[in-house]
């Protein structure tokens, strides 16, 4: 595959250990992973990595926002889910040698850090925390998956939707929440598998009950309880 990007610096143990998943990694692991690293620079709406690409790397999204999306043969853009700073991704395809399964791209400008194939099977043969780290990763995609399974058989898309904004949102003071900077109207209908147009009609529902309320480029929730029992409330329409 073509190197994308623009090559940086290398990558340091101290930013290594902020990221979530490598918090309890020893000094030594920390080295050795932080010396293996590249790190590059991609512009908003740059690939980083793509559907079917035959490279096997691991990457590390040191700073920024990446979408993660699948396309159709018409063009069709299905979002999965948007990957921000410390997050690792491209580990699948480093584990089980096969193509990458999905598109990764930058929605504004990132810093990702590259660790080649080789390097990280051995820092997991070598290194019992890196290797756990990694189980945990495998472990999460699992559960998300499972989770949009079950939605997508048996939610509807108003239930879809509602449920999506829940997984945007950040926590504030007390019960409310906010997503900054809320997906589009059609952002939002690639992750849910609907159409613009029901995004917009519930969106608007929601707006005049005043259960979302729209601040700029932000969308603030003000009772994220309300919102997780419209869900619930649902299954008895």
């Amino acid at each position: 595959m073509t190197c994308r990007g623009t090559c940086l610096a290398k990558l340091t143990a101290d930013e290594l250990h902020r990221f979530p998943l490598f918090g309890e990694l020893d000094a030594h692991c920390l080295a050795a992973l932080s010396a293996a690293c590249s790190v590059r620079e991609y512009g908003a709406g740059e690939l980083v990595l793509g559907h079917n690409d035959t490279s096997y790397d691991v990457f590390f999204l040191v700073s920024g926002r990446l979408q993660v999306n699948l396309y159709s043969a018409d063009g069709q853009r299905v979002g999965f889910h948007e990957m921000s700073g410390g997050g690792m991704f491209g580990e699948i395809s480093a584990v089980d040698g096969l193509p990458r399964s999905v598109s990764v791209e930058a929605a504004v400008r990132c810093r990702v850090a590259l660790l080649p194939r080789q390097r990280f099977i051995d820092l997991i043969r070598d290194h019992p925390g890196f290797a756990m780290a990694v189980t945990r990763q495998l472990a999460s995609h699992v559960r998300r998956l499972t989770t949009r399974v079950f939605e997508f058989s048996t939610m509807a898309v108003r239930q879809r939707l509602r449920a999506e904004l829940l997984r945007l949102a950040r926590s504030e003071a007390g019960d409310s929440a906010v997503i900054d900077p809320v997906p589009t109207h059609a952002e939002l209908a690639s992750r849910i598998s609907t159409h613009r147009e029901a995004v917009s009609r519930e969106m608007a529902w929601l707006d005049s009950h005043g259960l979302v309320v729209k601040k700029g480029r932000s969308l603030a929730i003000p009772s994220v309880t309300r919102i997780r029992s419209l869900i619930e409330e649902s299954w008895n329409d």
